[in-house]
């Protein structure tokens, strides 16, 4: 057989077609792990972009005294702490406000048709993205109450998620507001063995702190903390060199986040390693870092700022990813300074209708 020019046998070809196949094969096999490897990491990197330091289960199952005896934690947490807490422990495990909500709901929905038996949850739900409220202060009716229960109970299983609101007789309620309420039920349950004829309700920036007084508390959003250290003397004068000349508190919440934005290149890590001040000094940080000398900077200047943390999709997929939120004049405003597009109270570098809100916190805890 003439083969390039030159004989080859039969037995020669086999040779080298055995040795063609054995190449191939080690080429296909080289390229499936390196895929596979590519897959791991991609996967890894995903979850550690997102992770905590709190792991939420997934199934609970609780009975009606749990329940009650965890909002009996709760409620009194909220009235503490004048926040969510950032998770419940309930039946042993760990699970996220969002979670516990959806049991209060199934749980008033039982206890209103007479089933005392335990509930199950078998999935993870998701907090609302945009969280609104209307609301104002007044009173619910059992009726009422009971039917909104029902409303949310539907709406969480057709969506995985609590809804930014829900329509009641007092207003549109936001989820904190929610949370409160239901725990409220649950513990008049616990303690009278029958549901309230009705429940008080308040806004959810005016939480009670006892019977018949309120409070409006913004002074965990603007301590020094470790890694947002506010009261420290170079985030301070920096904070007033960048606001100077600045007369509202818009225009210096505004002043900070550009500054921040445009003074700083993006850097990929995970969680917190350099603080506000390496942040500042490196020039560098991943959005972490980035909101915490952010943070550092608005506290300094007299004015409201907190994370949140979330599950946001950019143009290349879904991660794990940390901004902030600054209170200027009764509203917070979004302030995500690791993308050159955005701008203070918008976000364009990620779409904000289907980011998955994992928490927001005063202090960031990873």
């Amino acid at each position: 057989m003439d083969f390039g020019g030159g004989k080859i046998n039969r037995k020669s070809i086999a040779i080298v077609l055995m040795l063609t196949v054995a190449i191939m094969l080690c080429i296909s096999s080289a390229a499936a792990a390196t895929t596979t490897n590519n897959t791991v990491r991609n996967a890894t990197a995903y979850q550690a972009a997102g992770s905590t330091t709190t792991t939420t289960a997934t199934t609970v199952t609780v009975t009606i005294s749990q329940l009650d005896k965890s909002s009996e934690s709760v409620k009194k947490f909220i009235e503490t702490n004048k926040r969510l807490p950032n998770y419940v422990t309930i039946s042993g495990k760990q699970i996220s406000t969002a979670q516990f909500l959806t049991l209060l709901s199934y749980g008033v929905i039982n206890l209103n048709s007479g089933k005392t038996t335990s509930i199950t949850l078998k999935k993870s739900i998701n907090a609302p993205p945009s969280p609104t409220q209307t609301a104002k202060s007044g009173t619910i009716t059992k009726a009422n109450y009971v039917k909104y229960a029902g409303n949310l109970k539907t709406f969480i299983e057709k969506n995985g998620r609590i809804p930014n609101f829900l329509a009641t007789t007092s207003g549109n309620m936001r989820y904190e507001s929610l949370v409160y309420m239901y725990s409220k039920i649950i513990v008049f349950y616990g303690d009278n063995k029958r549901l309230p004829n009705t429940v008080s309700v308040t806004p959810w920036t005016v939480k009670s702190t006892s019977e018949g007084s309120t409070t409006t508390d913004l002074s965990q959003y603007l301590k020094s903390t470790t890694d947002a250290p506010s009261s420290n003397t170079t985030i301070k004068n920096l904070a007033a060199s960048i606001t100077k000349g600045k007369t509202t508190t818009y225009a210096k919440a505004q002043a900070i986040f550009n500054w921040v934005r445009d003074n700083l290149t993006y850097s990929f890590y995970y969680n917190t390693i350099k603080g506000a001040l390496g942040a500042l000094s490196s020039r560098s940080a991943n959005c972490c870092d980035t909101t915490h000398l952010l943070v550092a900077l608005t506290r300094a200047a007299g004015i409201a700022a907190r994370y949140q943390h979330g599950e946001c999709q950019f143009s290349s997929g879904w991660f794990g990813h940390v901004w902030a939120q600054v209170y200027v004049d009764g509203k917070w405003y979004n302030a995500d300074a690791i993308g050159d597009s955005n701008t203070f109270g918008t976000i364009k570098n990620w779409n904000t209708n289907t980011v998955k809100l994992k928490g927001t916190y005063a202090t960031l805890p990873f």
